[in-house]
């Protein structure tokens, strides 16, 4: 039998969308960031710019999203996603995505709830796929992704995972199905 790490009611949390106003907020979750988680998060050391990061995160439009998660008017945790410049003209919207939690709220449901809701505001705005890059000894990160069931869609490269999600709609459930993958970890 699999055992799992119980994860915390998230009673409490309020998740919406970025608005211009959080961007402090933004930066101060960043800032928060040990080395460590800051090196999961941006694959090497933070970005000098924080504030040029937070206001990108802070855009809301056809090519941009951002939720963030609250506790007690305190942002612990942000998803967001981003259209890439080469995917303009193709036929298939795609987007990737990105995770970061406050180190103190990892591991109690705050970046499975977030990525549930960006899932949903992927596919209220025409999304069709989504992709994000992980390292694979980022195991936070992988927990999230097993707890949504997107495992089978993960493929290694040397220390980095590929996920690839495949945003129609799934007859058998009610998530995104996963491009199907063989998973080598």
């Amino acid at each position: 039998m699999k055992t799992r790490r119980p994860h915390a009611v998230t009673t409490g949390v309020v998740v919406r969308s970025l608005r211009p106003t959080d961007r402090d907020d933004v930066q101060d979750l960043h800032e928060r960031m040990d080395q460590h988680d800051a090196y999961l998060r941006f694959f090497g050391a933070r970005p000098k710019h924080l504030e040029d990061l937070a206001e990108s995160l802070c855009l809301q439009d056809p090519r941009h999203c951002a939720l963030g998660a609250f506790i007690g008017g305190i942002l612990v945790g942000v998803a967001n996603y981003v259209s890439p410049a080469h995917q303009l003209d193709n036929d298939s919207p795609l987007v990737e995505f990105a995770l970061v939690v406050d180190h103190e709220y990892q591991s109690h449901g705050i970046g499975t709830m977030l990525l549930t809701r960006l899932v949903d505001a992927a596919r209220a705005h025409g999304i069709e796929r989504m992709t994000a890059e992980v390292l694979a000894q980022n195991t936070v990160m992988l927990e999230v992704i097993r707890d949504r069931g997107w495992a089978h869609a993960l493929r290694r490269d040397g220390t980095t995972l590929h996920l690839d999600l495949d945003l129609d709609e799934d007859t058998q459930s009610d998530g995104p199905s996963a491009r199907r993958r063989p998973v080598v970890m």
